[in-house]
């Protein structure tokens, strides 16, 4: 899906990526290259079991052409420090009620600027970059 933007490939999800549960981050510098692993949310709610609405799949979402990616810290008020993924959701940076309190590098029109916000620690990621892919891992 070459030109995506992560709002975009959200869209193409059948809950976006909301409550999906994101495992691992990883970033490759030289390479340019953000990597999500989550579990992403596909249950139905309409569906008559709980195991159809509470359906996961998991996946790696990958960002190329990486301009940046900026984590806030977790809220102290909440529990982060236990090991377990984390619930998610994502949009574009302009759908932001308040702009982020740092700075953030201006983005080029070939690229997307987009919040990742973590639920479990209250707290947004920002990330930028030319493109975005999701392979199914199941």
């Amino acid at each position: 899906m070459p030109g995506w933007t992560l709002e975009g490939l959200a869209g193409s999800l059948p809950n976006g990526f909301h409550d999906s549960e994101l495992k691992a981050l990883s970033i490759d510098y030289v390479k340019r290259e953000l990597s999500l692993s989550l579990d992403v949310w596909t249950g139905d709610l309409t569906a008559p079991s709980a195991n159809g609405r509470e359906a996961y799949r998991s996946a790696e979402v990958l960002l190329t052409g990486l301009i940046y990616c900026v984590c806030e810290p977790p809220d102290s008020r909440y529990q982060y420090s236990d090991a377990h993924s984390v619930k998610i959701d994502v949009g574009e940076m302009r759908s932001l009620k308040r702009p982020p309190a740092m700075k953030l590098p201006s983005v080029t029109e070939e690229a997307f600027a987009s919040w990742i916000f973590v639920s479990d620690w209250n707290a947004f990621m920002y990330v930028a970059a030319e493109d975005v892919h999701l392979t199914w891992i199941d």
